[in-house]
């Protein structure tokens, strides 16, 4: 049974009948409009001539001629990169972000060489001449005669991803070419540039393939050329009359589609929309020569605006319960504000209030070491990558160059201390101000102080400090408005660091498409740190279906009483209500800010003999059990980790386990997982308590277990009281 077919049998059974019938009618007609523009492409061709650019130009151009003088006149619209102030970026960025020049160098070196490191695939060498086509971590090659939308990823069980030709058309590369020309003056980067888009225009014709079956694609695509073309004009030779032309009638044909294919079937939006409006904006904003921009932009800022309202809560958080998808989304805010106030376009002031919010939600999860928590999918998404990592993996997991943005924009000394040494982006977006502002930090000495406890209610989202530790609890809904596309089983489920590293972490994602079975796996309740009853999901869903979850669990949050001594959080979720007999979870976490203590306890009532387990996943790390207690050592690190589990009345099995790591997309590392499980009869009562520890070896157990208790008759006593 086809994915598309159990998708609509699931709508006949969910809807009302007037509902459905709206449904059905609104995809007979996309379907009727589908074929007929299938049938007209394929017989008409979809590259736009020379008459058609003409036609399409704003009146008083000129046709091309008028078209080539109005681009090289610098009376084009102002863009973050200019050959104005090309010298002044590439001097602020030597003087505060020493070692940047380098790795981007180093970066438009291998771009030039065709050797991409892409989701995962590690650098991977691509030939003299580039196969856009061709997801190259498995070999699987997409037909560039397909309509684009015929066009689908691998069924199950999965073995290629379509991801891969789209994240390598995205061409977030581009910038590094500009980058590496600007700091260098080497011919070759532009040339380089011009052969690529070039090549890109001849293999791809306009909504033929897999490069423009996802529109989200093609607007970030079109926001990258952008930039590229941005580092070039007006310095290179290599940006002739010829290829100014086929650019402008690519970019008009990217509107186009993006126009004619926005993503928002049935009412129902998400981080795919916002990257079309965010392409409509800037094709709108850059590009006044067409007479449909003034429509490109106007729809995108207006549905721009629309959508951080029903995509953003008010507390600040993305609504796909995911926070690598809450760094994309707060992307796509700031870079299109950033332009429209080049530009002098308004913005309104919700919008900035609101993405003012999504910052500091950023500062408060963004954990000591300046990584985050890997709650819900990571697929590696960005809209524009304006710094060469060193690090790789770091990239998708150090959200702090928003903070720096932020900072600038919102003159928020608390960002911009909490960016710590993330400014590279904010640098080429912001110019000269990122540069003062950040001067101004430091002649004012102001320095990064932990912001404190903070709940999130809307995303679910709660965090813990004290001194060094960081706890980070997902109590939050499946996101998406319930459908739970991003979201994963990790209702209760924590991440806790301490020592300037993670202990106890989310596995993170790993693949979609590619491998329907680990999938599921990495968003599956046993690989996250929460209690299972009997092996079951906290939320349904079906294992053919990647992108959506049932909503069972329904968390509720019973307190959340900060204080200076600790905070207490108690949650419960109702998972578990539709077993049979059905079964309740509640969880304490008890966080000691002084020491960095925790105490996790689970509560659950399920009538009858059941099992349970609660597997924590955790960093690399060498772990010893003995008796119900674990002691964890990671390489390098002064500190330890003892864990020590209070058993029920039915007793508890400790034991190590292998797990997976997936710190980005398509990657993934063995990961060590400390099993914690048994049975229990109608009632379990189930305790953890997490001690940070300096020093080698063991903390004794009585010692350990003097500190358990305590913990836990001060959380009796206050419960009490």
């Amino acid at each position: 049974m086809g994915l598309k077919f159990r998708r609509a049998l699931e709508l006949t059974r969910t809807l009302p009948p007037q509902r459905l019938l709206g449904r059905g009618a609104a995809w007979a007609d996309r379907a009727v409009r589908r074929r007929w523009r299938n049938g007209r492409d394929h017989l008409f061709g979809t590259e736009i001539s020379d008459a058609q650019l003409r036609s399409a130009l704003r009146p008083g151009l000129g046709g091309e001629s008028g078209l080539l003088e109005f681009l090289r006149s610098g009376k084009a619209p102002a863009f973050f990169v200019t050959p104005r102030n090309a010298g002044a970026i590439v001097s602020r960025l030597e003087r505060h972000c020493p070692g940047a020049a380098a790795l981007s160098v180093s970066a438009a070196d291998q771009v030039c060489a065709h050797v991409f490191d892409l989701l995962g695939s590690g650098p991977v060498a691509l030939g003299r001449a580039i196969d856009w086509h061709v997801d190259f971590k498995s070999g699987h090659r997409y037909d560039p005669r397909v309509y684009h939308t015929d066009v689908s990823p691998a069924p199950h069980p999965g073995g290629y991803d379509i991801k891969v030709p789209w994240e390598l058309s995205r061409c977030q590369h581009f910038a590094w070419l500009g980058q590496a020309y600007w700091r260098t003056g080497d011919e070759k980067y532009p040339r380089e540039f011009v052969a690529q888009v070039t090549d890109w225009i001849a293999a791809n014709p306009p909504a033929f393939g897999v490069n423009w079956a996802c529109t989200m694609d093609v607007a970030i695509r079109a926001v990258n050329w952008l930039w590229g073309y941005h580092f070039f004009l007006g310095h290179s030779a290599a940006i002739t009359d010829g290829f100014l032309l086929a650019f402008n009638k690519s970019l008009l044909a990217h509107g186009r589609h993006i126009l004619r294919n926005l993503e928002r079937s049935g009412g129902f939006t998400n981080n795919h929309y916002l990257s079309d409006l965010v392409g409509l904006a800037y094709l709108g904003l850059m590009c006044p020569q067409f007479r449909e921009a003034a429509k490109w932009r106007e729809l995108g800022l207006r549905e721009l605006w629309r959508e951080m309202s029903g995509q953003v809560y008010a507390d600040g958080a993305d609504f796909e319960s995911s926070i690598s998808y809450h760094r994309l989304a707060a992307e796509l805010f700031l870079s299109t504000i950033l332009l429209c106030r080049l530009h002098g376009a308004a913005v309104p002031a919700d919008a900035m209030a609101r993405l003012e919010k999504m910052l500091e939600f950023a500062m408060h999860y963004t954990r000591p070491d300046g990584a985050t928590p890997l709650f819900g999918d990571c697929d590696n998404g960005r809209l524009h990558r304006l710094k060469a990592w060193g690090t790789p993996e770091r990239e998708w997991t150090d959200h702090r160059h928003l903070l720096a943005i932020g900072a600038v924009l919102f003159g928020r000394d608390d960002f911009g201390a909490a960016a710590g040494d993330q400014w590279e982006e904010a640098l080429w977006l912001m110019g000269e101000s990122a540069g003062r502002f950040k001067e101004s930090l430091a002649e004012r000495r102001v320095s990064a102080a932990a912001p404190g406890s903070r709940a999130f209610p809307d995303a679910g989202v709660y965090i813990m400090r004290g001194g060094d530790a960081y706890l980070a609890v997902d109590a939050g809904t499946n996101g998406q408005g319930g459908m739970g596309g991003h979201a994963h089983n990790d209702t209760l489920s924590f991440e806790f660091a301490f020592g300037g590293r993670p202990w106890v972490i989310d596995p993170g994602t790993y693949l979609y498409t590619a491998d329907f079975e680990a999938r599921n796996q990495f968003r599956s309740s046993r690989y996250h740190n929460v209690l299972v009853i009997d092996g079951q999901e906290i939320n349904r869903f079906d294992g053919r279906n990647l992108f959506a979850m049932q909503e069972d669990a329904r968390p509720v949050i019973h307190a959340w009483d900060p204080s200076q001594e600790r905070d207490l959080l108690v949650a419960s979720h109702r998972g578990y209500e539709r077993l049979e007999p059905p079964g309740s979870v509640r969880r304490a976490f008890w966080f000691e800010r002084p020491t960095g203590r925790l105490l996790v306890t689970d509560e659950a009532a399920c009538a009858g003999r059941h099992a349970f387990a609660c597997d924590l996943h955790l960093a690399p790390a060498a772990i010893e059990i003995e008796g119900h207690v674990a002691w964890i050592e990671q390489p390098g690190s002064e500190w330890r980790l003892a864990v020590c589990v209070l058993p029920p009345a039915g007793g508890v099995d400790l034991a190590v386990s292998a797990g997976w790591i997936s710190p980005g997309y398509g990657t993934r590392t063995p990961g060590p997982v400390l099993h914690i499980g048994g049975e229990f009869e109608d009632r379990l009562s189930l305790a953890c308590v997490l001690v940070p520890y300096r020093g080698p070896g063991r903390m004794p157990a009585g010692e350990l277990h003097g500190i358990a208790d305590r913990m836990i008759v001060n959380r009796r006593r206050e419960s009490r009281s």
